[in-house]
């Protein structure tokens, strides 16, 4: 596995060479900026939760700390058919702003007739999968054991007529045929998959 120091140099390197392509990269983040980012996700939504948010469980993980000291955000733009530079959403890692979001969050949404929330999955980046949305989202509950200390697992999350990344409000149970097996146990392993895939 590539660290996220060179997966970012092989993917500048072939943006440079792509045309009608490019690479945005925000600028770093301080120290602080990082520490403050689980309180400015929790406190983003203006409207109930079943089960809130709780800032406490997002600790950040070591190796996205590593990329957000160097980009805060970092996405690949193409010139669309009348020339203007549009999201290329398979590889869109969120501003801190965009994450504090909370795109993955439901409210209200019922499955089986019973309420579920998903306020355990915090959306970095768009999957670009072909549904009405989806995203990358690091896990915060402890019921899904980690490969790598200091890391949380990836889940893919997708808004496709019913929510396969939940759990049910009234028990804090997964939903049935949950889709909760990790897609990378760490921001490291899965930014240096994307890079790969993308280039």
């Amino acid at each position: 596995m590539k660290t996220i120091t060179d997966s970012l140099k092989d993917l500048e390197r072939w943006c440079a060479k792509q045309s009608g392509l490019r690479l945005k990269l925000g600028p770093p983040l301080s120290a602080k900026q990082i520490e403050e980012l689980p309180k400015k996700v929790g406190a983003a939504l203006p409207y109930p939760l079943g089960v809130p948010f709780k800032p406490e469980d997002f600790k950040i993980p070591n190796s996205y700390r590593d990329f957000l000291t160097r980009h805060s955000f970092a996405r690949i733009e193409f010139k669309d058919e009348n020339k203007k530079w549009t999201v290329y959403e398979p590889f869109n890692i969120f501003s801190p702003e965009k994450m504090a979001r909370g795109h993955s969050w439901s409210t209200g949404a019922t499955l089986n007739d019973k309420e579920i929330y998903t306020t355990f999955l915090v959306a970095f980046a768009t999957a670009g999968y072909g549904t009405e949305s989806s995203r990358w989202c690091f896990y915060t509950d402890k019921d899904i054991p980690g490969e790598r200390k200091g890391e949380l697992p990836i889940l893919s999350e997708s808004n496709d007529f019913e929510c396969r990344v939940a759990k049910y409000v009234g028990t804090r149970e997964w939903v049935e045929n949950a889709s909760k097996t990790p897609a990378s146990f760490s921001f490291e392993e899965w930014f240096s998959k994307l890079v790969s895939i993308v280039i």
